[in-house]
């Protein structure tokens, strides 16, 4: 239980870095090219607190792939994880849609590379047991 625990908790961890990482690389990567970007404080207060959102869509995005029993949980999980993401996110794309889509597309490759990963190394008939004492 304490090792499905910590894995849970290192892949909502992975997830929530490497989505931060991947948003600064391209934002960098946009400076380098072009100059400096439009600073708008309500999209930097909406993109603050899509940390906390982002993060808790990892922990469940984590939870749920780990203890899922079948591809098809894997991937309703996956869908509601995406929704909520893309629905946060909605008031933002008529103002400035490249960045709201940079910030969706980050999200929806971030949550869904676990799922790929996870079950594509699962056979398909290969059920997680979660009787106690036995080692996922």
């Amino acid at each position: 239980m304490i090792r499905r625990l910590l894995a849970m908790a290192l892949l909502a961890g992975v997830q929530i870095l490497l989505a931060l990482m991947l948003y600064r690389s391209a934002i960098e990567a946009y400076r380098q090219m072009f100059g400096g970007i439009r600073r708008d404080i309500s999209y930097g207060l909406q993109l603050q607190h899509s940390l906390y959102l982002f993060g808790a869509l990892a922990v469940c995005n984590a939870v749920w792939l780990l203890s899922c029993r079948s591809r098809r949980s894997g991937l309703i999980g996956f869908g509601v994880c995406l929704l909520l993401w893309a629905t946060f996110w909605a008031n933002a794309f008529a103002s400035m849609p490249y960045r709201s889509l940079l910030v969706v597309g980050i999200g929806t490759l971030v949550l869904a590379i676990p799922l790929l990963v996870l079950l594509r190394f699962r056979r398909p008939g290969q059920v997680a047991d979660v009787r106690p004492g036995n080692a996922a």
